[in-house]
């Protein structure tokens, strides 16, 4: 019974009964008195409380189901278990700040919405993401990590759940409108702690002053939470990175896309990138986008190392010319400059990209998986996951990088519980499946490790770097016939495409045929296979590990055996 009033409860049944209940008296009464005073039929006094009877029940049924947000009418969510009903303790014990002095932390949820076509999704995860960037920069101002605030997005989480979970002081919401060039945009900021609100505003503008919107916007946060600002004032808060909406709004959706690449694929964001820049040849965020997504082609093998590299290359370039003080074109550089062997550079302009952007998160995690893989400041590495967690604690992505460090450092156990956290999150996150995977078949787990693995091939179209990770977990489990099935198919495959040779060789070493192997690892060598260096860390190497000639190839790619 006692779940049962909590859930009456929380959806406002009961306020909503007695609110019914006390208008339709007063309603009635009115009836009684006034009716008969207009000469009207008796039938319409016994009319109106017939109506008022049978309106009670559908009042109660529509305060069930639905909920009146600073968003509009919205479908009321499902009440969360015991576990996310309640935070963790680490969640519990992080102090809610309340006093005005304290109001300096901010988390800014995604835009809804509320175009009439509902085609402005991407829009509102735009704007969002530019004015918490912004933010992010300001001094004395902690803001929540776009992946830890994104990812309540649609859960029908309240305000001060978020705020607690998140641990700030206060949320930005609002919504997005587009109707052809017009542009109107909600804002409110609430302050976690009473739920009051403390500022908010709707702007009503043509779609080329999107950037002065985000400005003013972040602007009066600022001001509202009395952050001390370096510098000027006055200086825009918002560059208008390009005068061009169109090249802008291409931008947005190749990100969207890029945020779902694992969903929809790479392509449909390099699209709306490289035509971003057919809009904009001077706008430099799309070609991190076109670097980004060259980057992630040549690290899965779908495209020849040398291509991917390149035109990552030119890209990350192009973006650094054109913004310098661009902090994703500095991350776009670092992988590209450690893909290519220069680690000492790719750490440089990692760090750089953390000094113009301290909360970047994921140039933190990055960090650490480049030097798990070069082999080398394990310890300072893995110091630089717990940095990128507590910038993002709720991110999958980042819970997947950093399982992916603890692994190729060999702490397989604690890297299967950041993964399977993931999975939680994200029962479909590649990274997650095959990032178990491994580790499941690095602690012999062998039958979960097989079932994660044919997930995540499935899942990603069967593309040859996972299909590899796939075969030499069949092999480590002794199941030998399906582990050469999967060497026929990339073997076929080679012949009318790339295939990466490290999906090959970790096949191999793991059904007993190191000379083959080797020969495989000779040609990932040879052309300086970035999905070797991201999968060399495996423990599916083990049989061949003490080999001399295995150490040799590491050195050759600069990797400490």
């Amino acid at each position: 019974m006692k779940p049962f009033l909590a859930e009456l409860k929380r959806r406002k049944v009961v306020r909503v009964a007695i609110v019914y209940v006390v208008v339709g008296l007063v309603v009635v009464e009115a009836a009684n008195n006034l009716f008969p005073a207009l000469n009207l039929p008796d039938w319409t006094v016994t009319l109106v409380v017939a109506l008022a009877i049978l309106g009670f029940p559908v009042s109660v049924a529509l305060a069930w189901a639905f909920d009146i947000t600073t968003q509009g009418v919205r479908r009321t969510g499902p009440l969360q278990s015991a576990e996310e009903e309640m935070p963790s303790a680490a969640v519990a014990a992080r102090p809610v700040p309340e006093r005005p002095d304290d109001l300096k932390s901010i988390a800014v949820l995604p835009f809804a919405d509320m175009s009439p076509e509902g085609d402005q999704e991407y829009l509102g995860d735009g704007i969002a993401e530019e004015v918490l960037n912004v933010l992010a920069l300001l001094p004395d101002l902690h803001v929540a990590a776009r992946t830890s605030s994104f990812a309540f997005k649609g859960k029908g989480r309240s305000i001060q759940e978020i705020g607690r979970e998140l641990g700030v002081a206060t949320v930005l919401e609002g919504s997005v409108r587009k109707a052809g060039n017009r542009l109107r945009i909600t804002a409110q900021l609430t302050q976690v702690a009473d739920g009051y609100h403390l500022w908010s505003q709707t702007y009503q503008q043509e779609m080329e002053d999107v950037f002065a919107i985000q400005d003013e916007i972040a602007r009066a946060i600022v001001d509202t939470l009395r952050v001390k600002l370096l510098g000027e004032q006055d200086r825009p808060l918002v560059k208008a990175a390009t005068k061009s909406p169109e090249a802008y709004d291409l931008y947005l959706k190749g990100r969207h896309y890029w945020y779902r690449r694992y969903k929809v694929g790479l392509q449909t964001a390099l699209e709306y990138f490289e035509r971003a820049v057919e809009a904009d040849p001077d706008y430099a965020p799309p070609y991190t986008g076109i670097a980004d997504v060259h980057t992630v082609l040549g690290i899965y093998g779908l495209l020849p190392p040398d291509q991917a590299r390149g035109k990552a290359r030119a890209a990350a370039e192009k973006a650094l010319a054109l913004d310098p003080e661009l902090a994703e074109a500095h991350f776009s550089e670092s992988l590209v400059l450690f893909y290519r062997g220069d680690y000492d550079d790719a750490e440089r302009a990692l760090q750089r990209a953390i000094e113009l952007n301290p909360n970047y998160a994921k140039a933190h995690v990055w960090w650490a998986l480049q030097f798990t893989t070069v082999g080398i400041r394990r310890d300072e590495a893995l110091a630089e996951v717990e940095r990128a967690r507590t910038l993002a604690p709720d991110s999958a992505y980042i819970s997947a990088c950093a399982g992916l460090a603890r692994a190729w450092t060999g702490r397989y156990e604690d890297a299967i519980q950041d993964f399977e956290r993931v999975l939680e999150q994200e029962p479909e996150s590649i990274i997650g499946l095959y990032g178990v995977g491994c580790s499941y078949s690095a602690v012999r787990r062998h039958e979960e490790a097989i079932a994660a693995l044919e997930k995540a091939a499935s899942l990603a179209n069967r593309i040859p770097v996972i299909l590899g990770l796939l075969g030499s977990a069949y092999g480590r489990a002794g199941m030998e016939r399906e582990a050469r099935a999967v060497i026929e198919e990339l073997e076929g495959r080679s012949e009318r495409g790339y295939v990466s040779p490290v999906a090959l060789a970790s096949i191999y070493a793991t059904v007993g045929r190191p000379d083959d192997a080797f020969r495989y690892l000779e040609a990932a060598v040879a052309e300086f296979s970035p999905a070797m260096a991201n999968g060399i860390r495996y423990a599916f190497w083990e049989p061949i590990q003490s080999d001399p000639r295995f150490g040799a190839l590491l050195g050759r790619m600069g990797l400490v055996p």
